[in-house]
């Protein structure tokens, strides 16, 4: 998502100050990116979500819940290639995600206890982790890491259909083999961490452009995705390391 929100932050910046096709812009005054509301919209999604969540994880059909996760995809690839739509596709991806991953969540509580609060927990830990890393410059975001991030995020799109039932306990036969499990909660993990700085990079330099406001949200929504995906490794691997902790 990164290269496409690049070109999308550079085309949102040109069109601040000139319509498209040279036309004389029609946006007029705007404020200009703020790193400190991108993170506010980030919290505002999270919290959609979580509250989607719950619905999700207690009166949605599985079926129902399993459409959601099918929708929110299709926002993510909508997504790439309208960022401007951002505004919108945001909230409608965090409501999607919220039931859906409140559905699997559901599910991961029934088998194995205290997991949704670790999974929680960690990602939360995760995300601080990284922005920490991040800030005090401890890692650096090269065109290197950018390319492995853009790499493995393709790499998991083209096993999205298939990530839609692994992230099911029971509906593949990857949940009969932990090893298995636990590697691919490790790889997913290792995308979500990569995706973060790289998204936690284009912040910082989407306001030294002085982009429009409304690249906040886009910035935002390439943040979810990657929450998500940690999220999801997050209970892969802990099924694992928790499995002797049954109900």
């Amino acid at each position: 998502m990164s290269q496409a929100m690049d070109t999308a932050f550079r085309r949102i910046g040109a069109e601040a100050g000139q319509g498209t096709f040279g036309a004389p812009a029609t946006w007029g005054p705007t404020d200009t990116y703020k790193a400190s509301r991108t993170y506010d919209k980030l919290i505002g999604l999270t919290i959609l979500a979580l509250v989607s969540g719950v619905a999700g994880w207690a009166v949605v059909p599985a079926g129902i819940a399993f459409l959601a996760l099918i929708l929110a995809f299709v926002i993510v690839l909508v997504s790439w290639f309208r960022m401007r739509w951002a505004r919108v596709l945001a909230p409608a991806y965090a409501v999607a995600e919220g039931v859906g991953l409140g559905a699997i969540s559901g599910i991961y509580a029934s088998q194995t206890a205290g997991i949704v609060p670790l999974a929680v927990v960690f990602t939360a830990g995760v995300f601080i982790g990284c922005l920490t890393l991040y800030r005090t410059g401890l890692v650096r975001v090269s065109p290197r890491l950018v390319s492995i991030a853009m790499v493995g995020a393709l790499g998991l799109i083209g096993a999205s259909v298939l990530s839609l039932f692994l992230a099911v306990p029971g509906l593949s036969a990857i949940h009969g083999n932990p090893t298995l499990i636990v590697v691919f909660g490790v790889f997913g993990l290792f995308v979500g961490v990569t995706n973060l700085f790289v998204d936690f990079d284009y912040v910082q330099r989407a306001e030294a452009m002085h982009l429009p406001a409304e690249a906040e949200w886009a910035s935002a929504l390439a943040m979810m995705t990657a929450l998500v995906l940690v999220y999801i490794s997050m209970l892969r691997i802990l099924s694992v390391l928790l499995g002797g902790r049954r109900r």
